[in-house]
C-alpha cells in the first residue's frame, strides 16, 4: 500500500507540470487548409474583372435601367489597375450596367495593395521531382537488395516501383502545396471595389491572389517622377 505521503509528492508533480505546460499567451495555431488563386497572366485579371462584374450587377439588379450611371475609377496609375479599369469597363457593359465618362453620384472604386511577408515559411519546401523519384528508386533498390535478394524479383522491377513511388509522392506534393502552379508566395495582392455615393457606401468586392514577388512592380503605382533641375540663366557682359 502506498503511503499518504508518496501520494501527496504524486499530485504535486502532477500539478506542477500541468502549470509548467500552460503558457500566459495563445497557442500559434494554423487555419484549415485553404486554397488560393495566383494571379499570373492578363487572362487571370479578365477572370477577376468578369468576376466582379457580376456581383456588382446582381447588387444593382433593382436599380431602374439608367437611372444611376456608374463611374468607374482607379485609385492609382499602376500596370494592373489600368488593365483592370479597361477589363472591368467590358464586363461590366456585356451586362448592360449604364456607365458613364465622368464624375456621377454613384462611383465604382478599383483600389488594390500589395502585401509581402518578409518571414520564412518553412513548409514552402517544393522538393523537385528528379531528386524524389531517384531518392525514392534509391530506397526501394536498396531494401530488395537487403531483404529479396534471394527472391525471383527482376531489379528493373524493383526500380520501377520506386520511379513510381516517387512520382505518386511528387504529385500528391504538388497538388497539396500547389506546385503546380509555382507554389505559395510571401507575397500576395488585395483587390477591393467599392460602389458608394458622396454620403455613404453601397456595395464592394475583395479578392486576394497569390503573385510572384517579381510581379509586384506591376500592382504597385509608378514611381513619380522628379522635377527637372533648376537651370540658372547667366547673363554675360561684354566690356
Amino acid at each position: 500500500m502506498r503511503s499518504p505521503s508518496l501520494l501527496l509528492c504524486v499530485l504535486a508533480a502532477t500539478a506542477l507540470l500541468a502549470g509548467c505546460s500552460t503558457l500566459d499567451k495563445p497557442r500559434a495555431d494554423n487555419y484549415p487548409a485553404t486554397g488560393q488563386k495566383k494571379a499570373r497572366a492578363v487572362h487571370h485579371w479578365d477572370v477577376l474583372a468578369d468576376d466582379v462584374a457580376a456581383r456588382v450587377s446582381e447588387k444593382i439588379a433593382g436599380w431602374p435601367e439608367g437611372e444611376h450611371p456608374i463611374h468607374v475609377t482607379v485609385a492609382d496609375g499602376s500596370s494592373f489597375n489600368q488593365g483592370f479599369l479597361k477589363l472591368l469597363r467590358v464586363r461590366l457593359l456585356d451586362r448592360g450596367v449604364t456607365l458613364a465618362t465622368g464624375p456621377t453620384a454613384v462611383e465604382l472604386e478599383v483600389q488594390t495593395q500589395v502585401v509581402q511577408h518578409e518571414a520564412n515559411d518553412p513548409t514552402n519546401q517544393i522538393i523537385p521531382l528528379p531528386w524524389t523519384m531517384l531518392s525514392a528508386g534509391v530506397g526501394v533498390w536498396r531494401d530488395w537488395k537487403v531483404h529479396y535478394y534471394n527472391r525471383p524479383f527482376l531489379p528493373g522491377v524493383a526500380t520501377a516501383l520506386g520511379v513510381g513511388t516517387g512520382l505518386a509522392l511528387d504529385m500528391m506534393q504538388r497538388h497539396n502545396q500547389g506546385a503546380a502552379a509555382g507554389g505559395p508566395t510571401r507575397t500576395e495582392v488585395l483587390i477591393t471595389t467599392t460602389l458608394k455615393t458622396p454620403d455613404r457606401m453601397l456595395t464592394g468586392t475583395a479578392d486576394m491572389y497569390y503573385i510572384e514577388r517579381e510581379d509586384a512592380v506591376l500592382y504597385q503605382p509608378p514611381a513619380p517622377v522628379a522635377p527637372p533641375a533648376p537651370v540658372k540663366t547667366w547673363r554675360v557682359v561684354t566690356p
